[in-house]
């Protein structure tokens, strides 16, 4: 409950308040000198009046701070560092209360406590005399901003890299169970059905009248128990062929390792791809986690990019399992949000338009070795059974056990060694490398990997894959090499993955064909106001075909008054499958808020010229719901439609779309969300993601989140904020203009740390009740003195007393007592009883006359 001076009128309250405050508070404190006391003339206050005046001296030195608990912000030197919790402490000689700093407050803070005999034996709970216990240190709290600045000497500091969280500040969270799921739905239809010739068919509309219906569902579900995350992932799939296909992609159960900064994993699971190639196997693994190290130590994550010509199905496959399945709108695209399970293996990306063609390619996956510092490691176990999503995999033969490890060093003079082994029945590999930090020149790793392959009949081939990378910003020209790289392998040389397929194929008399060299190339080149430049390149060749795999992307974008444009290529080409090439102009230009127009033009190597024309937007300040209406026409086909419209809200979101071209037509509707079980309840929500936060707000409905379209909370006062980044501080802070009339929140904004996979409980402090404004007399009818203190029934002070006696009062009850003290002697305080008047409760206000007794 919060209380205010006010008088009857809100502008009478600012008047009178200004007036008042204006004659009285003429001193100021500074933070760096000790404060001085500041005299009230305290005859100002009479002044056209009769009122009384209390006793100011509590305001001195300031605005007093009482005995409590309040919650402050950290400030470390300059840079804020959370939101917490500190509890202030009266100490004799000293009017204000002062904070109580524990060890443990310390420690989170980054004081180096270890290394300080006065505070490394002291209970975590126990209150530390900073100065006295750190030489130079101080701390000094700023009432009026609610933050509490420390001041620590660098020598007293632990050393962190950039971005890092300290381990103590991470939550493991509640015990809940959830599921995420996606359900796609589409419908086509045409004057002849897309004949089904195997996964890469291509085809058009025409002739006989068909319908054919596609559906698509994912779900992930588990639960969490302590530090436990237990999960399951699965999806089903049914295409033109009417065939269902069901595929179980992981269960498994994972918990943080913090000790060795790593995770340990039971089930199904990726090996990682920075020494050898991905895979996903079921087993044990231990594995570093390298979202634990600070943020200037991440590695680097894939973006794919592509171009659709209407509402297309993007489908990603690793190892032969779909990981990742939209529907995007016309126009380029780029997914930069896959599940972080896909770890490690190239990503198999397919385009299917509304019409049925479809465009396949690889997009490279493989993390650079990184470059570690001095003394640190990377590593990685895993124990278990090769596993494919390929359905000819079923025998044996074709699921291996292995065991691999992996393990670097971060040695001197900016040097990495880097090795591992993989070890199984008939295959048998080893690899060491190492990297070097250039400087001007970059960063480079070589590595040599010698693998031996037993084939049927007892044969056995043996060779060798020498790989060279290559990563540099230039930072006079900001240009970025974030992978560069080249391999060339031995004709007798296999991966684990590639000696399974080979044993498949030698089986059923099919050809293979294993990878000689390998070129890629990832380039980012920012022009200032010319706009940007980004490149990217793949080619892989093999043994015993003059056929490459290739794949090349250069895109250009910049800014013309509002108009932007960008200028895309790209050209793939495959082992099976002919080469695609196409080149797109796109323009965009703003017609007002949040409405944007578009024109693109592309043409393709087969003659195609396409012109597209479109309008897209979005609704409401939280960008809710987006929608987009495109019309093109090409030489082959003629003129066509697509038109799409998504919705998020709170229990989940919906995606609409419709394609309309001559001989065909298609519907899509997806649907995806997330349900949280947990102690108190169950909680709907958009889809989760990997790492969510539980935010309760008691007794409030329809509170929004920032930053969370469509996020707010249900009728329990429950939301679920999905997506959020592990091993970091992530800000939680409520849309207070939701909150009902009668709801007061004490704290509307909160940071909390998860682990991976954690649902973290972030509770709001509520209080629900009316708003009054009360006139406080005596009982001879003259008000109370001005400035009194106001306290209510718990104790707690909660504002004062204003001109002609009036105060503004929050959070209220129906029925209730105050207290009001305006002096140190005795009768000088008196008690004021209220009651909400029945026939007014429905007021926004509640204007009251009480006599204080």
């Amino acid at each position: 409950m919060n209380v205010v001076s006010a008088s009857a009128h809100p502008r009478n309250v600012r008047k009178h308040a200004l007036s008042a405050i204006a004659l009285a508070l003429v001193a100021h404190a500074s933070h760096a000198q000790k404060p001085k006391e500041s005299i009230f003339n305290e005859k100002f206050l009479t002044i056209n009046g009769d009122q009384a005046n209390a006793d100011l001296s509590m305001f001195s030195f300031g605005n007093q701070v009482m005995p409590g608990v309040y919650m402050v912000e950290i400030i470390r030197n300059g840079a804020p560092l959370s939101k917490v919790e500190v509890r202030f402490d009266t100490v004799e000689g000293k009017r204000d209360a002062v904070p109580c700093l524990t060890v443990d407050l310390l420690r989170s803070s980054g004081v180096n406590v270890e290394v300080f005999s006065s505070l490394s034996t002291l209970p975590p709970e126990s209150c530390v005399d900073l100065n006295a216990a750190v030489p130079e240190a101080t701390a000094t709290y700023d009432a009026g901003q609610q933050r509490l600045l420390l001041s620590i000497p660098q020598a007293a500091l632990k050393r962190s890299a950039r971005g890092a969280v300290e381990p103590s500040k991470w939550d493991h969270g509640i015990s809940a169970a959830m599921l995420d799921y996606q359900l796609s739905v589409s419908r086509s239809h045409g004057s002849n059905s897309l004949s089904y010739r195997g996964p890469t068919s291509t085809g058009a509309f025409g002739g006989e009248k068909v319908e054919r219906n596609t559906f698509y569902a994912s779900v992930l579900g588990g639960f969490n128990l302590g530090d436990w995350r237990f999960r399951h992932r699965s999806n089903y799939d049914r295409g033109f062929d009417a065939k269902g296909r069901w595929q179980a992609v992981q269960t498994y159960a994972q918990r943080d390792l913090p000790s060795i900064g790593g995770q340990l994993l039971i089930g199904d699971g990726f090996t990682s791809a920075e020494l050898f190639d991905g895979f996903q196997f079921r087993g044990v693994q231990v594995a570093s986690d390298t979202a634990m190290l600070p943020d200037s130590l991440q590695g680097y994550a894939p973006t794919i990019r592509g171009v659709a010509q209407t509402n297309a199905r993007v489908t990603v496959r690793q190892n032969g399992y779909i990981i990742y399945n939209t529907y995007v709108a016309p126009g380029p695209f780029a997914l930069d949000d896959l599940y972080p399970t896909s770890s490690g293996g190239d990503l198999e990306v397919t385009i299917t338009e509304a019409d049925g063609r479809e465009t396949r390619y690889i997009q490279a996956f493989a993390a650079v070795p990184t470059l570690l510092r001095e003394g640190t490691w990377r590593y990685s176990a895993t124990a278990g059974q090769f596993r494919s999503g390929d359905e000819r995999y079923r025998g044996n033969a074709e699921r291996p056990y292995f065991v691999q490890g992996t393990l670097a060093r971060g040695l001197p003079k900016d040097f990495s060694v880097y090795g591992g082994a993989t070890l199984s029945r008939g295959y048998q590999a080893g690899m060491m490398g190492m990297g070097k930090n250039m400087y001007g020149f970059g960063a480079v790793s070589l590595d040599l990997t010698h693998a031996r392959t037993e084939e049927q009949g007892d044969k056995t081939l043996s060779g060798q894959s020498l790989r060279a990378l290559y990563s540099k910003t230039i930072d006079d020209t900001g240009t970025t090499f974030r992978m560069a790289g080249y391999r060339y392998s031995t004709s007798g040389f296999r991966t684990f993955s590639e000696s399974v397929e080979m044993r498949y194929a030698a089986e059923n008399q099919l050809p293979f064909f294993n990878r000689r060299s390998e070129v890629r190339l990832d380039l980012a080149q920012p022009l200032g106001e010319w706009g940007s430049l980004y490149a990217s390149a793949r080619q892989q060749s093999y043994w015993g075909s003059d056929r490459k795999d290739k794949l090349v992307q250069v895109g250009y974008s910049g800014s013309y008054g509002r108009v932007g444009y960008n200028i895309f290529y790209s050209q793939v080409s495959n082992l099976r499958g002919p080469a695609n090439r196409q080149v797109m102009l796109t323009l965009s230009i703003p017609l007002g808020s949040n409405v944007n127009a578009s024109y693109a033009v592309s043409r393709n190597n087969q003659g195609r010229v396409t012109h597209q024309a479109g309008v897209s937007g979005s609704a409401w300040d939280d960008f809710r719901l987006t929608y987009g209406l495109t019309v093109d026409r090409s030489n082959e086909d003629g003129s066509n439609g697509s038109a799409n419209l998504t919705y998020k809200g709170r229990s989940g979101q919906v995606n609409l779309s419709r394609s309309q071209g001559q001989g065909y037509g298609q519907t899509n509707i997806s649907v995806a969300g997330g349900l949280v079980a947990h102690g108190e309840g169950v909680t709907l929500s958009q889809p989760l993601g990997e790492t969510i936060a539980l935010v309760r707000v008691p007794k409030a409905s329809g509170v929004g989140i920032e930053s969370q379209s469509g996020v707010s909370t249900d009728a329990t006062g429950h939301a679920v904020v999905p997506n959020l980044t592990p091993y970091r501080n992530n800000r939680l802070a409520l849309l207070t203009q939701d909150l009902d009339d009668k709801v007061e929140v004490k704290h509307a904004a909160r940071e909390v740390v998860p682990t991976r996979g954690a649902v973290v409980l972030a509770p709001y402090e509520t209080s629900v009740g009316y708003r009054l404004m009360l006139t406080l007399t005596n009982p001879q009818g003259r008000p109370l003195p001005f400035g009194a203190r106001i306290d209510n029934e718990a104790g707690q002070e909660v504002g004062v007393v204003g001109p002609e006696g009036q105060a503004y009062v929050t959070g209220a009850g129906e029925t209730g007592t105050l207290k009001v003290i305006w002096g140190d002697r005795a009768g000088a305080q008196c008690q004021v009883s209220y009651r909400v008047p029945a026939q007014d409760v429905a007021a926004p206000i509640h204007e009251m006359k009480e006599i204080c007794r």
